[in-house]
């Protein structure tokens, strides 16, 4: 999930200290919704925002999918037709099967 307060105030016209007072959040909450979209509002939160709005809350939230998931479709859709190669686990150190055919993936996964 990912918040999209900062385009759904921009495209309103509001600034961040008017969106603050008209919602009547805490300041570190409003301020927080619009500098950090990995910050997800509680459900009293997302009240505030769509009761001061009128707004469902679609209007400023968006679900992407893991990267994870992102990474196992695109190998998935590039991996070719022959006898699949059984994967290593991700602690072994070894290489999985999408390295072994040189599948090249887009973006690089990152450890948590």
């Amino acid at each position: 999930m990912q918040n999209r307060i900062k385009q759904f105030i921009e495209e309103k016209g509001i600034s961040r200290y008017k969106f603050w007072q008209e919602t009547q959040l805490g300041r570190d909450t409003a301020y927080r919704l619009c500098n950090d979209p990995s910050y997800i509002p509680t459900g009293s939160v997302l009240d505030k925002i769509c009761t001061t709005y009128k707004v469902q809350p679609g209007e400023f939230l968006v679900w992407l999918p893991d990267e994870d998931q992102c990474l196992d479709a695109i190998a998935a859709s590039q991996t070719p037709d022959t006898e699949e190669m059984p994967k290593t686990s991700k602690r072994s150190g070894k290489h999985s099967a999408d390295q072994a055919v040189g599948i090249v993936l887009p973006f690089e996964r990152k450890s948590a």
